[in-house]
């Protein structure tokens, strides 16, 4: 705009000025005057029209525009969609704003920066304090207050931070549909991030003492060619499809999991073979979680937990003339503090998708084939990991609810760990390795054990209007730990057991330590949801869990949930 007005200013004025009525005889000072401003302002949208015509390559560098441009919008290839202008590409743009209200009766946190909104799998329940009356004093049981249950009740958390937007792209090419997606959400805070707070130096204070600044979270983004996906997608081995219906953002526990997980898969319709459905394939990004002794939950993705260095290694031989086999220890070697978890080869899937009239049928196999402990000293092990599912929803269609839906799942297996629920307190592997770096000794001592793991749920959803329904859900997540793993020092000598020791210990009296660690969990949960327009629910939820830990201590946690959502 600034160009055109520049080059055409100086055109006109000329051509003003070489007019006859520039050199006419003044009849009267008014009159001048009158016919001066007339013709300025004449001139002034002349000026305008001409600054409007764009000089070639100032607006569109490439080029003249497109001959769509200008044009009405143009519906894309996919609901919702727009064709992009001068190009075969279909865009979308969706999301939704949610606000959710929760009310815990009992079990929640009572600080967080932000604080959480989940309730369940993922959410209050994983960590919800835990129902002891008593402790030792003196080598005495005796009966105790819990002052961190009493924390936990009657708490309120308002938040946002479940809002989320997305973009889709579809184009057509010769080697079938390629596809984009990318979604957000503002669930990805924490006590370091927005950034405010004590423990980020900014004050006392939390984010909620001035204004909720909320961090974007990427939830998705992958793209597809064909049968061809690669980016942060569901797992392979989940089925969204079949999850139970949840005001609650964790959903129940016992889904399968991962819930999203950077990978590339590849997907093969049947129809071709005589078969219902499609199959898939696909390799996940690998992570060995563990349970040690020493550290606690661990994983090749938490660079937070580390060992401590044994200090009789982290000392260089003595220099001559020394007794030979003496160390100095005035001089440090090179034996850095490591998460001893590694993860060499990603996990990989198959799948069998089978669509149906009456709903949908999902099974699912995953192998996890490096779950390695390795410190780069003396422990060097290795396990693998395997498990199965089946799922999917059925439309009964009985007493002429032909919209009521039925949902389950039913998975399990050795060393599944995350597999189950994407939930963050799972693990697959366990070892008795100590908080100090094993010697040569220990080393011998250091053993990796397998855990087995299954996990189900269901969930029944009636439609008492088209824009009116209410669903019930239930589920379960049971882990076995084992247990009988001694602790090992650094001289290769063994003690009482390393996961949970028994006798007059108080880590079994209040789930402390490795005795906290979830040996069970219980959902459930019943909701109402009302969508007076198409694009808007209304939404009330009770949601119930139940946790138990290897020491057979126990938690619940009791919440009212709302939430109010807007889709665009």
């Amino acid at each position: 705009m600034t160009f055109g007005r520049n080059v055409t200013i100086p055109a006109a004025l000329a051509c003003m000025m070489s007019s006859p009525f520039a050199i006419l005889p003044y009849a009267a000072q008014a009159d001048e005057l009158s016919d001066a401003k007339a013709k300025n302002e004449v001139l002034q949208q002349r000026i305008d029209q001409l600054a409007q015509i764009p000089a070639p390559g100032a607006i569109y560098p490439g080029g003249p525009p497109a001959p769509s441009a200008g044009a009405g919008i143009v519906g894309g290839s996919f609901p919702r969609s727009i064709l992009i202008p001068g190009t075969d590409t279909s865009l979308r743009v969706g999301g939704e704003i949610r606000t959710n209200l929760t009310y815990f009766f009992n079990g929640g946190s009572p600080n967080g920066s932000p604080p959480s909104t989940n309730v369940l799998n993922n959410g209050a329940l994983n960590t919800t304090a835990l129902n002891f009356h008593n402790t030792l004093v003196g080598g005495a049981v005796v009966p105790t207050s819990n002052s961190a249950r009493s924390r936990t009740s009657s708490i309120t958390t308002l938040s946002p931070q479940q809002t989320k937007f997305n973009f889709e792209t579809r184009t057509p090419t010769a080697y079938g549909e390629a596809r984009t997606f990318i979604e957000l959400d503002f669930a990805g805070g924490s006590a370091f991030s927005p950034g405010t707070g004590a423990a980020a130096g900014g004050g006392a204070q939390g984010p909620l003492a001035s204004s909720n600044n909320l961090t974007p979270r990427l939830r998705y983004a992958y793209g597809t060619l064909g049968g061809l996906l690669a980016g942060q997608a569901n797992s392979n081995f989940a089925d969204p499809d079949a999850d139970p219906p949840q005001l609650e953002f964790g959903g129940q526990v016992g889904n399968p999991g991962v819930t999203r997980i950077p990978q590339i898969r590849y997907t093969v319709p049947l129809a071709p073979y005589g078969l219902l459905g499609a199959f898939s394939v696909s390799a996940e990004a690998p992570e060995t979680d563990a349970f040690t002794a020493g550290q606690g939950q661990v994983a090749t993705d938490t660079g937070g937990t580390t060992i401590t260095a044994n200090p009789t290694l982290n000392c260089l031989p003595a220099p001559a003339p020394a007794v030979a086999g003496s160390v100095n220890c005035s001089i440090p070697g090179n034996l850095p503090a490591v998460n001893p978890t590694k993860s060499p080869a990603p996990d990989l899937t198959a799948a069998w998708y089978i669509p149906q009239p009456w709903g949908h049928l999902d099974m699912s196999l995953v192998y996890r084939p490096t779950l390695q402990l390795k410190d780069g000293l003396f422990v060097d092990k290795t396990l693998s990991g395997y498990g199965g599912h089946i799922g999917g929803d059925v439309k009964p269609g009985w007493f002429g609810w032909a919209k009521d839906a039925i949902t389950f799942h039913v998975e399990g297996g050795e060393n599944i760990g995350r597999y189950i629920g994407g939930n963050n307190t799972m693990f697959s592997v366990v070892s008795n390795y100590p908080t100090t770096a094993p010697g040569a000794g220990g080393a011998q001592a250091v053993v990796l054990r397998s855990s087995f793991a299954f996990g189900a749920n269901t969930s029944y959803t009636h439609w008492w209007l088209d824009n009116l329904r209410s669903y019930a859900g239930v589920g379960i997540q049971h882990h076995d730990i084992p247990t009988n793993l001694r602790t090992v020092t650094a001289t290769g000598s063994t003690g009482v057991s390393a996961i949970c020791a028994g006798g007059l210990n108080v880590n079994r009296l209040t789930g402390a330590g490795t005795c906290g660690a979830n040996k069970e969990l219980v959902s459930a949960s019943v909701g109402t949801i009302w969508s007076p327009v198409a694009f808007v629910d209304l939404g009330v939820e009770y949601a119930y869990g139940h946790r138990q830990t290897v020491s057979n201590t126990k938690g619940d946690v009791n919440a009212l949930v709302s939430r109010i959502t807007v889709r665009f």
